[in-house]
């Protein structure tokens, strides 16, 4: 077996040198560390009581209310979108070529007639 070489002196790594600005700069930032812990511990160990309701008509905010906005929400889209197509059907127009309101007028320019249509055109 193979005894394991020692590094030569080129590849070892040398401590670096430290001026006393570089460790003025650590502390102070090990420093500001502490102090952001004890800022989060003592917000950890406020508890802030729960408020009670004043009256019965003052009511705190819970997940019910919550799924009812949901639910209300839901159904303005589904109505909005319900509507959507029945606008369109309003504002489009139906008539199947330009000549229709021609022959419409010509055919009964009164308004009085009842026009029938083969039934059998349309299967």
């Amino acid at each position: 077996e193979a005894a394991p070489r020692e590094p030569s002196p080129r590849t070892v790594a040398k401590p670096k040198k430290t001026n006393k600005k570089q460790k003025k700069n650590k502390k102070n930032k090990e420093m500001a560390a502490r102090g952001a812990l004890q800022v989060s511990r003592r917000a950890l160990m406020n508890v802030e009581p729960p408020v009670f309701t004043r009256s019965r008509f003052d009511r705190r905010w819970n997940m019910m209310d919550e799924d009812r906005v949901k639910w209300y929400n839901w159904n303005l889209a589904c109505i909005a979108l319900t509507a959507v197509p029945a606008l369109w059907m309003y504002t489009v127009n139906y008539r199947t070529s330009e000549e229709t309101q021609i022959l419409m007028r010509t055919l009964n320019p009164t308004g009085q007639e009842k026009i029938k249509y083969d039934m059998k055109l349309y299967g």
